[in-house]
């Protein structure tokens, strides 16, 4: 399960919603994959300290791909920041311009198995919509829909306004 953490920046022009995964340093995966590396390395390889160095980068490639935290940064009149951040600690991060932002919207992805809800941003002539926590997939309730409303308070203040 992940945890969701709001950060009000100073003027209150600007909030940051962080998602964080609860990822443990050695996962059942890496335990399985040390155990077919023993066997290997007792029964059938005939210079086992040659496939070492492979093994190991292939373990670190592998827990290389995994995100710990996904983050949104809304800019009152200046866009949206969208983060991912991995087990190693490399970052991708992408910029939207708020006035490339048509909307920002709560959807529903159906699979055979479950129905996960994920917010995403619509950006005008783009036929694809960002997927915010994209990795993580935060709850509903109440994780998507207090980032929801606080990064469309930020970035559509007039929206409610009558």
């Amino acid at each position: 399960m992940s945890e969701l953490t709001c950060r009000v920046l100073p003027g209150a022009h600007a909030r940051e919603y962080t998602c964080h995964a609860h990822v443990p340093w050695m996962s059942h995966l890496d335990v399985v994959y040390a155990a077919i590396a023993c066997l290997l390395y007792v029964g059938v390889m005939p210079r086992p300290f040659l496939y070492w160095p492979g093994a190991i980068c292939i373990w670190l490639w592998l827990k290389s791909r995994i995100v710990i935290q996904e983050s949104i940064l809304a800019m009152k009149d200046v866009g949206i920041q969208v983060r991912t951040v991995y087990w190693g600690g490399r970052t991708v991060s992408r910029f939207i311009d708020r006035r490339k932002i048509h909307d920002i919207v709560i959807n529903e992805g159906i699979t055979m198995w479950q129905i996960k809800s994920y917010m995403a941003i619509i950006v005008k002539n783009q036929e694809h919509m960002i997927v915010v926590f994209e990795h993580l997939l935060p709850r509903l309730r109440p994780t998507l829909l207090e980032a929801y409303a606080g990064t469309r308070a930020i970035i559509f203040p007039h929206a409610f306004d009558d």
